[in-house]
């Protein structure tokens, strides 16, 4: 199941990538805005960028509108909407060196919203639980093993000395010691 779910992944990733990348073609030639003053000769031509979010926040009309008034500071015009999630936007190549009135905004940024979402909160948690609770258990079976009093063991017999057979035992019919590995050689 979970193997099924990274492979959805990858493949909405890899369907994106296209999307934004290689689907979508548009003409990189200098077009005549109305209130943009004319470009120069070596700075002609369009840039684009997509700026992302975390969650579907592009579906609220007035994020969408926040996000293209902000954007609008660096010349920054939408070109689409690709989904709930991603905005493709386009300015003119002269206004790079457009100097900035509002200098917290970043004409440049590629990510919009809280980067925290509820899941990597989530995840955080469960990882943090999974490493602490087996710790923890282990911790108190130790301490609850070393609270409790030694027993009092059998003696034993050492290892060395010939085992014998208890008092009620039946008679042995054959050799109580381990058969060898291999026969031995007869002389």
């Amino acid at each position: 199941m979970n193997s099924q779910w990274w492979f959805w992944l990858a493949d909405m990733t890899a369907q994106q990538q296209e999307e934004e990348e290689d689907l979508t073609q548009y003409q990189t030639q200098s077009q005549p805005l109305t209130n943009l003053p004319k470009p120069a000769p070596s700075a002609s031509g369009w840039e684009f960028k997509i700026v992302r979010s975390q969650r579907n926040i592009f579906h609220q009309p007035e994020t969408l509108k926040q996000v293209c008034q902000e954007e609008a500071q660096g010349g920054w015009v939408l070109l689409e909407k690709l989904d709930d999630r991603r905005l493709r936007f386009k300015r003119p190549m002269h206004l790079r060196q457009k100097q900035l009135v509002n200098h917290s905004y970043d004409p440049y940024r590629s990510f919009y919203g809280s980067r925290w979402s509820f899941t990597t909160v989530l995840s955080g948690m469960i990882a943090v639980a999974m490493t602490a609770l087996p710790a923890y258990l282990a911790y108190r079976l130790v301490t609850l093993q070393l609270s409790q009093p030694l027993a009092p063991s059998s003696p034993r017999s050492s290892p060395m000395s010939p085992w014998v057979p208890p008092d009620d035992a039946p008679p042995l019919t054959h050799d109580p010691r381990p058969m060898p590995l291999y026969p031995r050689p007869s002389p």
